[in-house]
């Protein structure tokens, strides 16, 4: 046993040397990120089944346009009738966790980057909605728009602030004019008083590109981040590696 956690720690040490954090790296305890890292494993599923798109098996490409397979709701109800134990208690927090109405796998990266807890790597931001349509008709009988509802990928409503995701794979997969009609929605929005931040694949990409995203969007919710412990900076790298593996932009 003693073996196994000193080979962990050496484990840990590399990986922060090659994270670039070699003068004094800091620690994580491979039990406790294990931890993490299984309910981040459990809450990406969660998201694909409360999403509109399904991940491949093998080299096939994903899946749009699906229909959802349970609601966070549904989660939380099956897992009040079975009784409260060690698992139920952990499936109760990857329901806490869990965004639903992802329509690609990294709308599901970008929302836990930016809404999982810090300890976990994230970075804390309120949970928004995810594809839910607005309702803009009064804009178009004032001729601001041409459709009477708008779906903005990320949405915080309360602020009036939204995010567009604009993926390369998703847009092949929609057509050559979804480019066009991400731009018109995220005009529409714009004229009604909304905030609209763009992201893309090479946002994402980068650790540094989330995190300006995430400074970003915390500004116009008017809030603050809050401030990261060198093992909290460390878990988000952690965490950033965990999810991008699982995805395409």
């Amino acid at each position: 046993m003693l073996d196994a956690h000193a080979s962990a720690v050496r484990a840990e040490a590399e990986l922060a040397a090659g994270l670039g954090l070699e003068e004094g790296p800091t620690i994580d305890h491979p039990l406790k990120w294990e931890r993490i890292r299984r309910l981040i494993a459990a809450a990406v599923v969660a998201c694909e089944f409360a999403g509109t798109y399904r991940l491949p098996a093998g080299e096939k490409n994903v899946s749009y346009r699906a229909s959802r397979l349970m609601s966070s709701a549904s989660l939380a109800s099956a897992i009040a009738e079975m009784g409260e134990t060690s698992g139920t208690r952990r499936a109760a927090r990857v329901c806490d966790l869990t965004l639903e109405g992802s329509a690609s796998p990294m709308e599901t990266v970008l929302g836990l980057m930016l809404t999982l807890p810090v300890e976990y790597g994230g970075f804390g931001i309120e949970r928004p909605q995810l594809n839910c349509p607005v309702d803009v008709s009064s804009c178009r009988e004032e001729g601001l728009a041409d459709r009477d509802v708008v779906t903005p990928d990320f949405l915080w409503p309360e602020q009036r602030v939204a995010i567009e995701y604009d993926s390369d794979e998703f847009h092949a997969a929609r057509g050559a004019g979804q480019s066009a009609r991400d731009a018109t929605r995220a005009n529409i929005l714009t004229t009604l008083g909304y905030r609209v931040f763009r992201a893309t694949s090479r946002t994402v990409r980068v650790p540094e590109g989330v995190a300006l995203l995430a400074r970003q969007i915390s500004h116009a919710l008017g809030i603050s981040l809050e401030p990261t412990t060198p093992l909290q900076e460390l878990r988000r790298r952690k965490l950033y590696l965990e999810l991008m593996p699982r995805t395409k932009a």
